[in-house]
């Protein structure tokens, strides 16, 4: 009896293992299958016409042309829609110096929009040797016939630009306040500038015009002694003369300018 007992335990034993490996078999076959269907879904969209890239489209681009930035994404009109993901394209097109920010959205089944800002350049920097952006930032090194004529700013103390960053920050920042403020003013067209100088005080002085006129505008703000500046160059040019310097810096006396004609 008891021999036959343990026949029988030996039977439910391999009824139940030999119903655990059916279930595992059926699992790995069901689950090969779906990544079967998967994978031939895969090849399905990637080589199908219909996810074929019909439009590529382009805002933001002003330097770079379409088949510039295009060419940087690597999208290309007739290519498969899913060859290229939209975070790939984005990361190669931000990689760019000319671009500040991109994105790039899919659209199926086979458009993508692609939307940039390029970094618009104000100054060069270190001997013209970089170019700053409007946000303040030196964003790339010039390259041969790249820019036209750019005021450039000199007089930073390099090796504490090098290693600070407040200092770095505050006098990009506080250059390109100036060419804004500049322009405000009305001056631009009338007196461009060639040079802005940081002071060994940190007060900043422009060489302006044709004969690089010095103006010495100390620290800021600037605006009021900008339109201050306007004036003075109206009232000159109505007496036919011309200033070597004119100086606004006068820390007491805000109001009092101090004029050396040539």
């Amino acid at each position: 009896m008891g021999a036959f007992r343990g026949a029988l335990t030996l039977g439910r034993v391999a009824r139940k293992s030999w119903r655990w490996w059916a279930g595992a078999a059926l699992l790995v076959a069901v689950t090969a299958g779906t990544v079967s269907v998967a994978q031939l879904a895969e090849a399905h969209v990637r080589t199908a016409d219909s996810f074929a890239t019909e439009d590529v489209s382009l805002e933001g681009n002003e330097r770079l042309t379409r088949e510039d930035v295009l060419g940087i994404a690597a999208l290309q009109v007739g290519d498969n829609v899913f060859e290229v993901a939209p975070e790939v394209a984005t990361s190669r097109l931000l990689a760019h110096p000319w671009i500040a920010e991109a994105s790039v959205r899919r659209e199926l089944p086979s458009r993508f929009v692609i939307s940039i800002r390029e970094h618009r350049a104000v100054a060069l920097f270190l001997d013209g040797l970089y170019l700053v952006s409007e946000d303040g930032s030196v964003f790339k090194r010039v390259a041969p016939g790249e820019v036209a004529d750019l005021p450039v700013v000199t007089g930073v103390d390099r090796g504490r630009f090098t290693r600070d960053l407040n200092y770095r920050t505050g006098v990009l920042t506080e250059a390109v306040a100036l060419l804004h403020d500049y322009r405000g003013a009305g001056l631009w067209r009338r007196e461009p500038i060639s040079e802005v100088h940081v002071e060994v005080d940190e007060g900043i002085s422009l060489y302006v015009g044709e004969d690089g006129m010095r103006v010495r505008l100390g620290r800021s703000p600037y605006r009021e002694k900008l339109v201050r500046l306007r004036r003075i160059l109206i009232q000159l040019k109505s007496q036919e003369a011309r200033a070597e310097y004119v100086h606004l810096d006068n820390i007491r006396r805000p109001d009092r300018v101090t004029v050396r004609l040539r």
